[in-house]
């Protein structure tokens, strides 16, 4: 893929002051990397001077924009498109024959005439005005407003930008459909502008081929003026759950325990609290289950997720009526203490705090909770908009690694994808040999399939192709988007979140390549991983030459139950040198000085692991021996596992005084959050 570089000159700061900028600089279909989150390309769309119509991936963002610039633009609000995989022709009734799709007309006709009258209204008066039209509107409703304006035969006046196009390919895990023929659209419009800060990167980009053969430029704010790039300072943390994490940052806040600093402003010192908190996790359920956990209000929480009818009801049944779906609030609204935000808010959402510290979580073992560090972190570091928040370019990052949960070998994966096609190119010759007749039959069976099973053995696809007549045309297709979206949560989970190291690299050279601080704490990850003994752990640790906050870093990488991380954290460089390093000299000192409840969890967690089973007898013993290595002095009870374990009774044959005799034990299943 070849790229060409545009320096953006000197002194610019945002898109809509740069004079020369204009779409018809470029050629009518590329892409632009605008490299520069927050640079005002979306502002520039909706009052440069071409018609625009400007699509999103998501309806809160839009109506985020709508907000901040009322009657000069037009927002399409589609409530034909509640269900995102359908995708029906709501402008005619087509006629039922063979090989056709028919459509039940239903009241769609009516919102359609509807749509069709307001946008007639507005593009007239702004064409009456002088001025230029801007047409907001999600990708699943493009086709809409497209079919209207060529109807008005005004279509061929407006530039169609793609803006945040990468969620194309993210989206497709779940509106497979809906982007696939949102694609199919912009083919027949005359430009298409795809527009992101964070765009695919360039081996999916390749693998897809609406994108591989298209112009692509760099917007360069670097070269002229480096001052114009603030690297952002991310904090990483390894956490066990996000739950608990979360938890644990609310609690500090409900206790008024807010982080402050003293900035210059006007020549004179000023104190600023953070007293608000923006969490990234995109999980409803997740969010919901926090809540109530922490027993927040709805005065203390905005939730800014999907606006579903599912996720409205979810929220309302299980935290109560009062809680609702939030909007982003507007600059002169202030926020609430605590803000929890899905993907949904991700891409391109406006916040105006003037104190508001930044919580990412990030769990690979999950699907929707595993954030994209190469795109999804950039887009987040750019949420805060306002310069005089002394957290705007800061956020804290807590992740959990697949090393030990969802481990799968690349051949497993190639073999699972190499099933997918065979069984594709199969499908798609069986449509080829059947009979003219029965086609459309075998179709809409392909097209059922997508529905219940959501491309999980094969990824055909089916288009609806409209013909000269104004007839859809069912084709089944692959569908390359799901294809490309498997293959990169697969490299997301196993490669980018495969280690401490993996993750600690992946966001170092994406977010901040230059630092040479965190150059030398990539090194020293990744030698540390692979030392096997808590002695050559320990040495490194304290040996390496590490500044204290690289220290910092480094043990924010290593897990709470991680005995060099407690050792490390209790004792400190000198007295664990002292004690050479040696784990039975270590656990000897701490018993005679000092007994640490985090070293009973690390210990139990050490010793014990899920699967294992124990008769109630042999685990009192176990246990105790584990107390007296560590000087603890309680009296060992099977039942005390059930404080660190989900556990399974079940029974067992023991031999006791000389007899076998049933007896009650217990399976470990996992791990308890302590």
């Amino acid at each position: 893929m070849i790229k060409d570089k545009i320096i953006v000159p000197r002194g610019i700061r945002y898109i809509g002051e740069w004079k020369d900028f204009c779409f018809s600089n470029f050629p009518s279909k590329c892409i632009i990397n605008k490299q520069l989150p927050g640079c005002g390309f979306t502002e520039y769309c909706i009052n440069g001077p071409e018609n625009v119509i400007l699509c999103s991936p998501r309806k809160m963002l839009l109506e985020n924009k709508k907000g901040q610039h009322e009657n000069d633009v037009y927002l399409v609000v589609n409530e034909m498109d509640k269900d995102p995989d359908s995708d029906k022709d709501i402008s005619k009734d087509t006629k039922p024959k063979e090989f056709v799709l028919v459509e039940e007309k239903k009241d769609n006709s009516e919102i359609y005439e509807r749509l069709y009258r307001e946008i007639d209204t507005y593009t007239y008066q702004r064409y009456l005005s002088g001025l230029p039209a801007k047409i907001l509107v999600t990708y699943d409703s493009y086709r809409i407003v497209k079919d209207i304006l060529e109807k008005l035969r005004i279509f061929e006046r407006f530039v169609t930008v793609v803006d945040e196009f990468q969620s194309i390919l993210h989206d497709a895990r779940f509106k497979s459909n809906t982007e696939m023929r949102f694609m199919e659209y912009l083919k027949q419009s005359p430009t298409a502008y795809f527009v992101s800060a964070t765009p695919m990167m360039d081996e999916y980009l390749e693998m897809l081929d609406e994108f591989k053969d298209l112009p692509y430029f760099d917007l360069d704010w670097y070269s002229s003026d480096s001052s114009r790039v603030i690297k952002p300072k991310l904090d990483i943390y390894l956490m066990r759950s996000v739950g608990e994490k979360a938890s644990e940052i609310i609690q500090k806040y409900l206790s008024k325990d807010f982080d402050e600093v003293v900035v210059m402003r006007d020549g004179q010192p000023v104190k600023v609290v953070s007293d608000e908190a923006v969490f990234y996790v995109n999980s409803v359920n997740h969010i919901i289950s926090i809540i109530k956990k922490n027993e927040l209000t709805p005065e203390q929480v905005n939730i800014l997720c999907s606006r579903t009818d599912d996720n409205a009801k979810r929220i309302k049944r299980k935290l109560g009526k009062s809680f609702t779906i939030g909007k982003v609030p507007k600059k002169t609204e202030k926020p609430k203490m605590f803000t929890f935000c899905t993907r949904t808010v991700y891409l391109g959402a406006d916040f105006y705090s003037l104190c508001a510290k930044s919580f990412i979580f990030s769990d690979s073992n999950s699907d929707c909770l595993a954030v994209d560090i190469s795109e999804d972190l950039p887009q987040i570091l750019g949420r805060q908009r306002l310069f005089n928040n002394p957290w705007k370019n800061s956020a804290t990052f807590y992740y959990r690694t697949t090393a030990d949960y969802r481990e799968m070998k690349k051949e497993d994966f190639q073999a699972i994808l190499d099933r997918k096609n065979k069984a594709t190119n199969d499908l798609l010759l069986s449509y080829k040999s059947t009979p003219d007749t029965a086609k459309f039959s075998l179709v809409k069976k392909f097209e059922e399939a997508v529905q219940i099973k959501n491309y999980l053995n094969d990824y055909i696809a089916v288009n609806h192709i409209i013909n000269s007549n104004g007839d859809i045309i069912l084709k089944p297709v692959i569908n390359q988007l799901v294809l490309v979206n498997e293959i990169r949560a697969f490299q997301i989970q196993q490669y980018d979140y495969a280690d401490r190291c993996s993750v600690f690299s992946t966001v170092h050279n994406k977010l901040t390549p230059d630092d040479i601080s965190n150059q030398k704490v990539v090194e020293f990850l990744r030698i540390y991983k692979n030392l096997k003994t808590i002695y050559d752990k320990l040495k490194m640790l304290c040996e390496y030459g590490l500044s204290e906050v690289e220290i910092d870093i480094v043990l924010g990488q290593l897990n709470d139950s991680d005995e060099v991380k407690s050792y490390y954290t209790i004792l400190k460089p000198e007295k664990l040198k002292n004690l050479y390093y040696n784990s039975t000299n270590i656990k000897k000192y701490l018993g005679i000085v000092t007994f640490s409840p985090e070293l009973l969890v690390n210990t139990i967690h050490q010793n014990f692991n899920p699967g294992e089973k124990y008769s109630l007898s042999n685990l009192k013993v176990k246990l105790g021996d584990l107390y007296s290595s560590i000087s603890y002095t309680a009296v060992p009870k099977a039942n005390d596992i059930l404080n660190y374990f989900e556990v399974k009774e079940y029974m067992t044959t023991e031999v006791v005084d000389g007899k076998k005799k049933r007896v009650r034990g217990y399976e470990l299943l996992k791990r308890k959050d302590n």
